[in-house]
């Protein structure tokens, strides 16, 4: 149980972060090429539980 609690956290950290930096991110071409390293670092979050099964 503890586990999946420190992973729902991990997750919404995340998240409020990404959302925080998306805010403060002046409105010029960087910051499609930033949501897409954002959305990257944000699968492999949610895949971390599926990766330690596996051994990886």
């Amino acid at each position: 149980m503890e586990f999946i609690k420190s992973y729902a956290e991990k997750i919404a950290v995340f998240v409020v972060l990404s959302l925080y930096i998306d805010v403060i991110l002046p409105d010029n071409s960087y910051r499609k090429y930033i949501r897409i390293i954002v959305g990257a670092m944000l699968i492999g979050v949610v895949t971390e539980p599926v990766r330690r099964l596996l051994g990886r």
